[in-house]
């Protein structure tokens, strides 16, 4: 256990121990006591716990035969038509009348199988259903064909409320006798945006570089992330200063913190939202920096971005309203 990413030592080991979506396995929990369970489809942003909550329903249902009665399999890995016809067909059709119970395929990443392999799945999910049952999981539902969707019980995972990534964290660390800052903590919760994944592998490798005594500078140390106080002072600067000081407190910036400027223009949507600005000029503001991070793509030369960055914020000055 001491050697194990805490994204494995902390999964959820049955129903209740999942952090959020409590309506969701309230239902799901209900199916499982039941012993009725529907075709299940599983959509949302990564690190929102649909894997984990699927291997906790599993473990529920069949205890001890969990490998016998489970089929997981990574269709992003296997996604085409010939795994679909040979491995999962084999599994599904084989019934075990001793148990007296249904068997359960896990498809994680489905929305990567191609179209052939879904219409495949489709058949093979009506042909077998009195004896197998089918989980989907998948981050984009509009990625899986509507003849699946319209077989499965859909449930969509919302990215995890910051309070309860918060009290996870608390938790996490008291168990690994870790001392944390508030500050730290919420800047992982932050970082992590709502994907407990995420923001575990960032905690954990926090928790290695600082030693067990986590700060905020540490966390953004460690992620290579800007502080948001950095970005609030160069927010400032290009709607305050003229444009010469406003280009070089960028270059600056970008120079000591060795950051790209991509990396940038999503941290300053977010301050520019919180800014008191007109719609008209934050629409503005917005559409420039979009436009900005679509020309990075394109091109390597960034200081024609950098001139770009200064000079939308330069013609929004005059309405910045303090």
């Amino acid at each position: 256990m001491q050697t194990q990413p805490w994204t494995e030592k902390y999964r959820p080991l049955s129903l209740s121990d999942v952090v959020a979506h409590e309506l969701i396995i309230e239902i799901i929990n209900r199916f499982a006591s039941s012993g009725s369970l529907p075709h299940l489809l599983f959509h949302g942003p990564p690190g929102t716990g649909k894997t984990s909550t699927v291997l906790a329903l599993a473990k529920k249902l069949f205890g001890t035969s969990f490998t016998h009665m489970v089929l997981e399999l990574n269709a992003s890995d296997a996604r085409g038509i010939d795994v679909v016809r040979d491995e999962i067909q084999s599994f599904s059709s084989t019934s075990r009348p001793a148990t007296g119970r249904f068997k359960l395929v896990i498809m994680d990443e489905c929305d990567s199988m191609t179209k052939d392999a879904q219409f495949a799945l489709r058949r093979i999910m009506e042909r077998y259903t009195r004896h197998t049952r089918f989980c989907l999981i998948g981050n984009y539902a509009s990625k899986i064909i509507p003849a699946l969707q319209s077989r499965c019980t859909k449930f969509r995972f919302a990215p995890i409320n910051p309070a309860l990534v918060n009290q996870r964290l608390r938790y996490i660390a008291s168990e690994e006798n870790i001392k944390a800052t508030q500050g730290s903590l919420e800047a992982i919760q932050r970082l992590g945006n709502g994907d407990m994944r995420k923001t575990l592998n960032i905690f954990q490798s926090v928790s290695l570089a600082s030693k067990g005594n986590v700060e905020e500078e540490i966390v953004y140390a460690t992620t290579g992330q800007l502080h948001m106080e950095d970005i609030s002072l160069l927010l400032t600067c290009m709607l305050e200063q003229k444009f010469e000081a406003s280009f070089s407190a960028l270059h600056t910036l970008k120079r000591k913190r060795g950051f790209a400027i991509a990396d940038v223009i999503g941290l300053l949507s977010e301050a520019v939202l919180r800014l008191h600005l007109t719609s008209s000029v934050r629409t503005e503001l917005l559409l420039g920096l979009a436009e900005i991070e679509y020309a990075l793509t394109f091109t390597g030369l960034e200081k024609i971005q950098m001139l770009s960055l200064v000079s939308i914020f330069t013609a929004a000055r005059g309405i910045y309203v303090h």
